[in-house]
C-alpha cells in the first residue's frame, strides 16, 4: 500500500472537520440574522409607537398616560439595548467560528496538497520502474536479435 493510499483516512478526516466548522459557520449566522430581525422588528414598533401617539392632533393625555407611555418607551429601548447586545455577541461567534473554519480549511489544503505531491511522486517512481523495465526489455531482445 502506498503512503498515499495509508493517508486516506486522515485525509477524509480533516474533510469531514472542515465540513463540520463550515456548518457552524453556517448555523452562527443564522442565528445573528434571526438576532437582527428581531433587533430590527424592535426599532420598526418602538418609531411606530412613538410617531402613533405623536401623530394623533387634538388628544389630550393625562398625565399618567404621558407617564405610561414614557415609560412604556423607555422599556422598549432598554430591551432594544439588550438586543443590541445579543446581537454583538451573535456577531463575535460567527467571527470566532469563521476563523477556527479558516483554520481547518487550511489543514485541509495542506493535507490534499501534501496527497497530491505523494502521488506525483509514487506515480514518477512508478514511471521510472517501467521505462527501467521496458528498457530492460529492449536491450533483451536487442542481444536475441544479434
Amino acid at each position: 500500500m502506498t503512503r498515499s493510499k495509508k493517508l486516506q483516512p486522515v485525509v477524509k478526516h480533516v474533510d469531514k472537520n472542515e465540513q463540520s466548522a463550515l456548518k457552524a459557520v453556517a448555523i452562527s449566522q443564522q442565528l445573528l440574522q434571526q438576532h437582527l430581525n428581531q433587533l430590527q422588528q424592535l426599532k420598526d414598533y418602538k418609531n411606530e409607537y412613538a410617531n402613533k401617539h405623536s401623530s394623533e392632533k387634538g388628544v389630550s393625555y393625562s398625565a399618567l398616560q404621558l407617564q405610561e407611555f414614557n415609560r412604556f418607551l423607555n422599556q422598549l429601548s432598554d430591551t432594544i439595548s439588550q438586543q443590541q447586545q445579543i446581537v454583538a455577541m451573535a456577531q463575535r461567534e460567527v467571527d470566532l467560528k469563521r476563523q477556527s473554519w479558516k483554520v481547518t480549511r487550511s489543514r485541509s489544503d495542506a493535507m490534499h496538497k501534501m496527497v497530491d505531491r505523494m502521488q506525483a511522486s509514487e506515480l514518477q517512481k512508478a514511471e521510472k520502474i517501467e521505462q527501467k523495465y521496458m528498457d530492460e526489455v529492449a536491450l533483451r531482445i536487442s542481444l536475441k536479435t544479434t
